[in-house]
């Protein structure tokens, strides 16, 4: 029997969280008629009271709630990380949602490859209204990837093993990037990495979401972090980051 924990970092996203929370209702009772068990942990930093009522609407399928202050959604997941059970992990922002079959398929083929590090599948974009827009995939990633060329990573189709993160340790104290230096640290750390052919998660983008805003700290997070891995000034992906940072500068 495998076991898979979801941390949902949650903070006054009463738009989206419903549907979040509904997504994963759909999930857990598909896999009681699997060999799959679903562990499922909502840190909320203490919300508005509308907020704070559609998670007391599903708490019958919440099997950990924290509510109280955090320090960000990074301090929010590692405060999860503590209470994980599964042998595998993945945290899903409120405004996300998992894809099914896509988890069913990662599950099938974990339950054959128990020593995967780190395995992650496509994601397919949806605007705020849940609108398919595209399918997108981050390739076959590696340290020198990441490092020189290209910061992009799918961390809404990404599961952890829950031993290897722990030997690692929790996420950094970033703001906006900190999936990014999570993902690096396991590949300096040799990680044992699978890419999947199918859809995993569904990311939601769309211009008051962090990843959709044009605020530079973003980018600036991203290049702070490159540096600490030992990116180069001039490396392709260096460049790149500098010249956005500067475009958003002016131009946002």
């Amino acid at each position: 029997m495998s076991g898979y924990s979801i941390i949902v970092p949650s903070f006054n996203q009463e738009k989206f969280i419903k549907e979040t929370l509904e997504n994963l209702a759909t999930l857990k009772a598909q896999a009681e008629n699997t060999n799959v068990v679903i562990q499922i942990i909502v840190v909320d930093n203490c919300s508005s009271p509308t907020t704070l009522k559609i998670i007391n609407d599903y708490k019958g399928i919440i099997n950990n709630l924290i509510i109280e202050k955090d320090k960000g959604q990074y301090d929010a997941i590692n405060k999860g990380l503590n209470l994980v059970k599964g042998e595998f992990w993945t945290w899903l922002n409120t405004d996300d949602l998992i894809d099914i079959p896509g988890f069913f398929k990662l599950a099938e083929y974990l339950e054959d490859n128990h020593n995967t590090d780190y395995i992650y599948g496509d994601v397919s974009y949806i605007d705020e209204n849940s609108v398919f827009h595209k399918n997108s995939s981050s390739g076959i990633l590696s340290f020198e990837k990441l490092l020189e060329n290209d910061a992009s990573i799918s961390q809404p189709g990404s599961f952890f093993r829950t031993k290897f993160t722990r030997e690692i340790g929790e996420l950094l104290p970033f703001n906006f990037a900190f999936d990014y230096e999570y993902i690096l640290r396991c590949l300096k750390n040799e990680a044992k990495i699978v890419k999947l052919d199918t859809v995993v998660a569904y990311f939601r983008y769309y211009k008051a979401s962090k990843s959709g805003s044009q605020d530079y700290r973003f980018l600036k997070e991203q290049l702070k972090i490159n540096k600490l891995y030992g990116g180069k000034f001039f490396s392709n992906l260096s460049l790149i980051l500098r010249l956005r940072i500067l475009k958003r500068k002016l131009f946002n």
